[in-house]
């Protein structure tokens, strides 16, 4: 029976593997909460076999790359704890590996889930009277918006917290998008302007610090969502 042995052993290994790299990488953390978000929602709609299939190969697909950037990971630093251009290409190479599976998982769940997603925007949209007609009132939004993040940012700094000034280019930003969606009403283009404004808040976090960020945003977003309600 040694053989039933070294298989239970292997299972277990196995699984210490998969415990080791969910106690310890935040990103295989978030793999696992999306993708039970996911496979939840998938019970509550009417999707084909062939669809969940898709989705289950493609959650698969991101756990497996997670778990490999983390071997690589702890390759590189039981090799060597110094700085090295090489150790870095390893590790950001394994990162790309990661981003284009965790990329095809993002596109397979919106062409699975979009028909569902646009029935329920377009109910959403149903409830509203008109969409926001694009006049000089969205001028006055943004202009507002531009005014009050200033007058924040100059409370905050007499209050000697420069920390938490927000973002100035964030809240204009944000707050030009959701003006976006809320004229044009359109499920593809939301995602689009969803999938820049993440781009630009990536883009701004590797340059400043999350709080002016995250404040920004806010800012922005309450604004635009208030002065919509007001056109």
């Amino acid at each position: 029976m040694k053989w039933v042995t070294k298989v239970l052993n292997s299972f277990r290994y196995a699984l210490e593997g998969l415990r080791y790299t969910a106690v310890t990488q935040r990103n295989m953390r978030i793999h696992f909460v999306v993708a039970l978000a996911v496979l939840v929602v998938s019970l509550y709609l009417p999707l084909s076999k062939f669809e969940v299939l898709v989705l289950f190969v493609s959650i698969v697909l991101v756990l497996f790359a997670e778990l490999l950037n983390t071997v690589i990971e702890v390759i590189v630093d039981m090799v060597t704890e110094e700085y090295h251009p090489l150790a870095k290409i390893a590790k950001d190479v394994a990162a790309g590996a990661v981003l284009l599976t965790a990329g095809l998982a993002v596109i397979v769940g919106i062409s699975v889930f979009y028909p569902y997603l646009n029935m329920l925007f377009h109910q959403v949209y149903s409830t509203q009277k008109v969409l926001y007609p694009a006049n000089i009132g969205l001028a006055a939004l943004i202009a507002f918006d531009f005014f009050l993040t200033l007058m924040v940012k100059a409370w905050v700094h007499r209050m000697r917290k420069p920390d938490l000034e927000p973002s100035m280019s964030t809240s204009l930003s944000v707050c030009v998008a959701t003006l976006i969606v809320a004229v044009i009403g359109n499920l593809t283009i939301t995602l689009l302007v969803l999938c820049l404004i993440l781009l630009f808040l990536g883009t701004r976090a590797r340059v400043q610090k999350p709080t002016p960020i995250f404040f920004g945003a806010v800012l922005g977003l309450v604004v635009a969502l208030m002065g919509v309600q007001l056109l």
